[in-house]
């Protein structure tokens, strides 16, 4: 294998990695953005529910940043111009 042909095979490794954790952000926002709706869409008394559902927007919210700062961290950094 060629010097040439690796670094493909390595990149494009590295290119199907970022698209599954794309993907993966996508579903997250999809499921952050319905437990929304569904909190928009409750009485405004605040209830155990709704709470339940505060809390898991919450916790949705921290786990999707962590995702998409791992994300960040998979791309390398940009090469030095001369």
């Amino acid at each position: 294998m060629s010097q040439i042909s690796e670094f493909a095979a390595k990149i494009n490794a590295f290119n199907a990695r970022q698209a599954t954790a794309i993907d993966g952000a996508v579903a997250d926002v999809a499921a952050l953005n319905a437990k929304i709706e569904q909190l928009q869409n409750t009485p405004p008394v605040l209830t155990p529910e709704d709470q339940t559902l505060l809390n898991e927007i919450e916790a949705q919210s921290d786990a999707l940043t962590a995702k998409l700062e791992a994300l960040d961290n998979l791309t390398p950094p940009v090469p030095p111009t001369a």
